[in-house]
């Protein structure tokens, strides 16, 4: 692990920093989570410096929340949690511990229903500990 401080000039939003190397959780919008002059702890993955480019990963300094998750959240129970995307079909929802949990619409709601940034009660469907992965159905605003 390595303590690192990067001065930069201006922000280049053409950068390309991949969001799964910043935290376990999905992110909306990696701009309205980190800022210029934020102090992260980080592992360098890959640094360039003819082209003056580096790459970080923020989450691999803390532990991964999946871990243990089925005994923190057993299939069947029901959890509030946050909506941080969508995706076709379902959208992505972060559980209060760092959890991320995709999850179906249930039966009486559709996609319109539900917008990123929400408040949602959600159901654990299964875990599929190949991919690291919690599915769910969502149940209700909240």
């Amino acid at each position: 692990m390595t303590r690192l401080f990067i001065e930069a000039s201006r922000v280049d939003k053409s950068s390309r920093q991949p969001q799964r190397d910043m935290s376990y959780a999905a992110i909306p919008d990696l701009w309205e989570q980190y800022h210029p002059g934020d102090e992260l702890t980080c592992v360098v993955k890959q640094f360039d410096r003819k082209a003056g480019t580096f790459e970080i990963s923020v989450k691999e300094t803390v532990p991964n929340p999946f871990d243990e998750a089925s005994l923190r959240h057993p299939v069947g129970c029901r959890r509030r949690a946050t909506i941080a995307g969508k995706y076709a079909g379902g959208v992505f929802c972060n559980l209060p511990d760092g959890v991320t949990c995709m999850c179906n619409y249930s039966y009486q709601h559709e996609d319109a229903d539900f917008m990123v940034g929400e408040h949602v009660m959600l159901m654990v469907q299964r875990y599929d500990q190949e991919k690291l992965q919690m599915y769910g159905k969502i149940m209700s605003k909240w």
